[in-house]
């Protein structure tokens, strides 16, 4: 055989375009282990055809280890489709294409079916539009393209099938390759046997696919070796990724979901702790459930996966919360206290004022501002009923309220009707109670803690005894590092829940000169300069406020105040009473 048509004999040995036509070469490499041809080969390969039957060989489009179905992620591809579309317009008339595919032929060549897209929706899309412009397509390995566009088109038609079929084959060999590596923990045999200095505990390795979330950090170890792998020498080191928490990040993400928690803003968590660029990256982040140790990945939950660094009621609460506000995208009603008005504005009274002029009905009240010109009055900001203002007064005729004497007036009723001592002295019993049931609750577990704590410091004691009898060792000295974490961890649980206890002494009822000095605090926060400590509590104390023909009806509702009272520790589960309400003048 010719040495200089090295490639001839594996490729198809009919040609349905005329000599001397023009064509261009496609070519791609996909880069994975099932690649049977290089570029290089399939461009050798293509030079040799044209030359063996007589084709003009014009411009060469190459895309080198594109592992991709997408054909956007394909450069020349696309260049090559736009070089074409502006040189060769649709042709509609079947027998004029018919007439310029014989007079006037052209061609494109690459190597087979699936280097020109998988996906056979895509792929006929790709070819039809071709074939509309009249350009005969080539396909060097299969003999199927016969230059009548009808009968090509059905032939590939299974041939593209069997291209797809192929492709979901190799996604899913992938998908359970990276599902099996997920759900590697440290006691596998094949891991111990390239780490043989490891501290088995059954735990997962944290091996995760893809970006590191942020707060942690990516580590390379080493689970294995390469059976087969182009381009790698057999036996090669398979090194991957697992992800442990940063020291430098962990603070700070930990400080977010905190603010979080207690209703902070995204612009105020940004402000506090500048984990991204901008706010837009904190949504990906309160969404993700690896903060709470776990992994959700390929339908399946890995529970323990990494360290967590936050409770879980946590998590599902900010879940929550996004759930209401997704239903009040969508023109659902949602849970009130969550709303986006009422939760991250800055106006004390946001999200809670509603109009009831129309009979059995809540319109919304939403702020407007309106700015003031020069020379004459000032700026005025004031409710108004949203039914109103879209029906432009005809579902509803209520008047615009001032926001300024609104805010001044529920403040001096909450201060005059609802921050009473007659009306906290009945709820001192029930606030004495729930500090006794906590501090006792945290007395059990204190206890079970203590015991943890001390199983934990007799084994630190026996391995450092056995570092002093056998000298230092590596596995002994991970041994007692992750016994020393877990000390330090007990350590630091224990110090939250002895803050949580109370002395029964200090409990019993509380008198009315506490009372009397929680209700000046909230007096003095109220009237104070903080307006982000004011609306808090207006929130904890307010649950709506109707407006209806000059009369304001205040909705309110008590909490026990026992995190007011005294500093909070942990998550405390505030019960409140019923709700109650009081009209008011306003």
């Amino acid at each position: 055989m010719n040495n200089d048509n090295r490639y001839l004999h594996l490729i198809r040995q009919d040609c349905p375009l005329s000599p001397g036509t023009h064509v261009v070469v496609y070519c791609r490499d996909s880069g994975g282990e099932e690649q049977d041809r290089s570029v290089a080969q399939q461009i050798e390969t293509a030079r040799e055809y044209c030359q063996h039957h007589n084709l003009v060989l014009g411009q060469v489009y190459i895309d080198e280890s594109k592992l991709s179905s997408n054909t956007e992620k394909r450069d020349q591809l696309q260049q090559m489709l736009s070089d074409l579309r502006r040189r060769f317009k649709h042709i509609n008339d079947r027998y004029k294409r018919e007439k310029v595919t014989r007079e006037k032929p052209f061609g494109v060549i690459f190597w087979k079916s699936n280097r020109l897209g998988r996906d056979s929706i895509e792929a006929t899309n790709i070819k039809t539009d071709l074939r509309l412009r009249g350009i005969t397509i080539i396909d060097l390995v299969t003999s199927a393209n016969t230059g009548n566009a009808a009968i090509d088109a059905l032939i590939e038609a299974f041939q593209q099938w069997q291209d797809e079929q192929a492709l979901d084959e190799i996604s899913q060999n992938a998908k359970r390759g990276l599902a099996q590596l997920v759900g590697t923990r440290d006691n596998d045999p094949e891991f111990l046997r390239y780490n043989p200095d490891w501290v088995s505990t059954g735990a997962y390795l944290g091996v995760m696919p893809g970006g590191v979330p942020t707060g942690f950090k990516g580590e390379r170890i080493q689970v294995g070796v390469y059976k087969r792998k182009k381009g790698r020498t057999a036996g090669e080191a398979r090194i991957v990724q697992r992800i442990i928490p940063d020291p430098e990040m962990w603070d700070r993400c930990y400080l977010a979901w905190e603010m979080r928690h207690s209703g902070a803003s995204y612009g105020e968590i940004h402000t506090a702790t500048r984990l991204f660029k901008n706010i837009n990256g904190y949504d990906t982040f309160f969404s993700n459930p690896i903060y709470t140790g776990n992994l959700e990945y390929g339908a399946k939950c890995y529970e323990g996966f990494v360290t967590a660094m936050i409770p879980r009621d946590w998590f599902e609460a900010e879940q929550k919360r996004r759930a209401e506000r997704a239903k009040k995208r969508s023109g659902k009603s949602m849970d009130r206290s969550m709303e986006p008005r009422r939760v991250g504005s800055e106006h004390l009274l946001s999200g809670l004022v509603y109009c009831g002029h129309v009979e059995g009905e809540d319109h919304p009240m939403n702020i407007e501002h309106i700015p003031g010109e020069k020379g004459k009055r000032g700026s005025y900001t004031f409710f108004i009923c949203s039914t109103m203002k879209n029906s432009r007064g005809q579902a509803c005729e209520a008047k615009r309220v001032s926001m300024k004497s609104l805010d001044q007036t529920v403040i001096e009723n909450l201060l005059a009707h609802v921050l009473t001592m007659d009306n906290l002295r009945p709820l001192a019993a029930n606030i004495a109670a729930s500090l006794e049931e906590r501090s006792n609750d945290a007395g059990t577990r204190i206890t079970v803690l203590e015991d943890k704590l001390a199983e934990v410091q007799k084994s630190l004691d026996n391995i450092m005894d056995a570092i002093e009898k056998m000298g230092y060792a590596t596995h002994v000295q991970q041994r007692y590092d992750s016994r020393k974490r877990e000390e330090e961890e007990l350590l630091s649980e224990l110090a939250v829940l002895k803050a949580l206890q109370v002395n029964p002494g200090h409990i019993g009822q509380i008198s009315d000169e506490a009372l009397e000095g929680w209700i000046v605090y909230m007096r003095d926060a109220l009237c104070g300069e903080d307006r982000a400590l004011a609306r808090r509590i207006i929130q904890q104390f307010v649950a709506k406020i109707v407006i209806k023909e000059g009369t304001g009806t205040l909705y309110y509702t008590f909490p026990f105040p026992d995190h007011l009272y005294m500093p909070s520790y942990g998550n405390l589960d505030l019960k409140r009473l019923e709700l109650l309400t009081s009209t008011v003048r306003l």
